[in-house]
């Protein structure tokens, strides 16, 4: 069972915190962090990570620190809230580059376009996308590696009412 744990954690930047004396256990399923802007969520996440050292605290998987930590790499998914996409790669290759990037192929970026529904645009330059689509290729890139923790930055943004029903179903059952 994997567990993600935040102990005790702060981060500051300069006078400003951003978060402040964080405590808990994620276990498996989905979680989901919700709160105002500014709250420090985007900040949590990029140290949940290992993105973003902690001023003060330690973030574990499975009992193993994030920070510093390349090799942790292999078992966290990332998808992003800014866009990270070259507009002239097709879906396809973007999942791939990023599938290779990580040792892997062809194979699992198939498998993790499937599993997002979008094989039937994976030949159409990102750059042609809706938002709704960029979404899902970003989770796709995310998921090549089966990842034991997956973490999304408001993954529903900008998003209309039904892609945002679509996402929140797509997450739910990647979770179960």
């Amino acid at each position: 069972m994997t567990t993600l744990s935040i102990d005790h954690v702060s981060r500051w930047f300069g006078n400003v915190v951003a978060v402040n004396d964080i405590t808990m256990t994620i276990g498996p399923g989905v979680t989901g962090l919700l709160g105002p802007n500014g709250a420090g969520k985007s900040t949590l996440i990029n140290m949940m990570g290992g993105f973003l050292a902690p001023s003060n605290g330690s973030v574990t998987l499975d009992g193993t620190t994030i920070w510093r930590n390349a090799g942790i790499y292999r078992h966290i998914g990332i998808v992003p809230e800014r866009e990270a996409m070259y507009d002239f790669l097709t879906g396809r290759e973007f999942v791939v580059a990023n599938s290779e990037l990580h040792g892997l192929g062809r194979k699992e970026a198939a498998r993790a376009l499937a599993t997002v529904e979008m094989e039937y645009a994976q030949d159409r330059q990102t750059g042609t996308y809706s938002t709704g689509m960029k979404q899902r290729v970003k989770l796709a890139q995310a998921l090549v590696r089966d990842p034991r923790l997956l973490l999304l930055d408001e993954p529903t943004t900008g998003l209309d009412p039904a892609g945002r029903s679509s996402m929140l179903d797509l997450i739910g059952r990647i979770g179960a």
